[in-house]
């Protein structure tokens, strides 16, 4: 292409100029708009991730108070459980008690207890102390003529319900006959083997 003047030349450049220009601006624009859309991009990558990661430990940390609240409450269940159940046991053998304490005022308890006497008197020939209640040692003649050997009897305040203890102190033998360690062995059976629990 001939260009006749200097003029003509001026316009050439600058269209061409302005042609080459315009083609580096929109190719930078579209580069802008390139890392414009992957910052974007990047920046919607990162949040949605931590969005999850944010809900993800809320939902642990709302898990972890959930378990928390729930042992409280078990916990405070079991404790109620427990109260109740030492009541009922303290009631039941209470009264298993008082009936005990009754029987002791019969003539079977004491027939009973002669019979036992004579009967573990017996088997051991040395001799011994026949412990019995305070209360009890108003039998303490017909007590002592059923033994079998040598007895000393003596009050001991521990027996509180009734029956005896029988100490062979040559064989170092300890024989114990209350209704109260019979009646405690069966109180701590019972508590450990009741089914009053919480599931």
């Amino acid at each position: 292409m001939k260009y006749n003047t200097i003029a003509e030349l001026e316009t050439y450049f600058r269209n061409e100029i302005g042609r080459l220009s315009q083609k580096e601006m929109d190719d930078a624009r579209n580069e802008i708009q390139k890392i414009k859309n992957r910052s974007i991009k990047q920046i919607e990558d990162y949040e949605a991730k931590n969005t999850e990661v944010y809900l993800e430990h809320e939902v642990k940390s709302i898990e972890s108070e959930h378990a928390i609240a729930i042992s409280k409450l078990i916990d405070e269940n079991q404790r109620k459980l427990m109260r109740v159940r030492n009541e009922l046991i303290g009631e039941l053998f209470g009264e298993l008690k008082s009936k005990l304490k009754e029987y002791t005022a019969t003539e079977e308890y004491l027939s009973k207890m002669k019979a036992k006497i004579e009967a573990v008197s017996a088997e051991h020939g040395s001799k011994a102390n026949l412990l019995i209640s305070e209360k009890d040692m108003k039998y303490a003649e017909e007590l002592i003529a059923c033994f079998k050997g040598e007895a000393q009897v003596k009050a001991k305040k521990d027996i509180e319900i009734g029956g005896f203890i029988i100490e062979f102190y040559e064989e170092n033998i300890f024989i114990d006959e209350t209704y109260d360690a019979k009646l405690k062995e069966q109180h701590n059976k019972f508590y450990a083997n009741s089914e009053l629990i919480l599931n």
